[in-house]
């Protein structure tokens, strides 16, 4: 039985790109929680959002609020 070539080269390519994508999912799942938290804190240090802290937790405030 003759393989082209080809057909071996596209089939490892999707068996590297699934593994690929499956270590990506596994290892960049648990940061998606930091990564959130760390932008909410830049935009309210930047003045974007504003905040106050209330039981040391960060409360974002309405636009019209004070």
């Amino acid at each position: 039985m003759y393989l082209d070539p080809t057909i071996i080269l596209w089939i490892l390519l999707a068996a590297a790109s699934g593994c690929a994508f499956m270590l990506g999912k596994y290892f960049g799942g648990g940061v998606k929680e930091e990564i959130i938290n760390d932008t909410i804190l830049y935009l309210i240090d930047n003045n974007f959002v504003k905040a106050e802290k209330i039981d040391g937790e960060w409360e974002i405030l309405e636009l019209d609020q004070n």
